[in-house]
């Protein structure tokens, strides 16, 4: 099979090039398609002609996004738009991953597809929007929400606490919000399962996560305990999200329920501390 990868130089985008191997793949970098000029997405895709349109790429600087609305909604809304847009013309399937900052965290208990939506944040409406464009345009497509990704590149907090952890002596971590550790080798992992399936039985939206949930905080001594075994777990020290302002307010509650995938698709997933030792 053919498929186009959008953002292989992301963290999502890097596993499934790794993991994908059994395909004919075409990575597409920002050097190959700006995702801003919407006219090339639909040439490269034109030109390739792909059989499966994979689209891990987007704007995920949580808090810059409010002061970058517009670029933000660009690659998050107006790019997916366009590819489930040519997805439906070459009558192929189009898998495009979503977040848990869809929802604002105000439910007790885990989060399934049906909830309602209502992101704190530009970032988290700007990835609303696109699930709701992709939606609209009907087509073979997928959408996949995942929560708290990282990787062994990029930027996330398994590498921040990683690096704090032999750099400093104590660390403060944010223990009063809730969500799943989803890594990129889970994510990339779980897809290659999932296309073999695909059909227009079980289009749709699912949540794509690990089993279990946890804190920032419990996430954070997890990765410690197992990268810098050498660093004092007691000065781990837990704090309140008021006292780590951030420009975006975070959902407090963002557990995804992944039950729905699990059953549609005949997938059996280990917890994310499980996953973690696997990175």
């Amino acid at each position: 099979m053919k498929i186009l990868i959008t953002g292989t130089n992301g963290q999502v985008g890097h596993a499934l090039l790794n993991t994908l191997t059994e395909h004919d793949l075409i990575p597409i970098t920002r050097n190959e398609c700006d995702l801003t000029n919407l006219n090339q997405i639909k040439k490269t895709i034109d030109y390739h002609q792909p059989d499966l349109i994979i689209n891990p790429a987007a704007y995920t600087q949580v808090d810059r996004a409010e002061e970058e609305k517009s670029l933000a909604f660009q690659i998050n809304c107006d790019a997916p738009k366009v590819m489930a847009e040519k997805a439906r013309e070459y009558g192929v399937p189009f898998i495009h991953f979503s977040t848990d900052y869809v929802f604002d965290g105000e439910k007790r208990g885990a989060y399934i597809e049906a909830d309602s939506t209502n992101p704190l944040g530009v970032y988290g409406q700007s990835k609303l929007a696109g699930e709701q464009a992709i939606q609209t345009i009907g087509g073979q497509s997928y959408i996949l929400r995942t929560s708290w990704v990282y990787s062994h590149i990029g930027k996330n907090f398994y590498l921040m606490m990683k690096r704090l952890s032999q750099e400093r002596d104590e660390i403060k971590v944010v223990s009063d919000q809730l969500g799943v550790p989803t890594s990129n080798l889970f994510i990339a992992q779980q897809t290659q399962k999932i296309i073999s399936q695909l059909s227009s039985e079980n289009i749709g939206i699912y949540h794509l996560v690990p089993d279990g949930q946890c804190t920032w905080y419990d996430f954070a001594r997890e990765i410690i305990l197992k990268t810098t075994p050498t660093f004092n777990i007691n000065n781990l020290l837990s704090i309140d999200t008021d006292q780590y302002p951030t420009k975006t307010t975070r959902p407090k509650n963002s557990v995804l329920d992944n039950s729905q995938i699990k059953s549609a698709f005949m997938l059996k997933f280990d917890d994310w501390k499980t996953e973690l030792r696997k990175l």
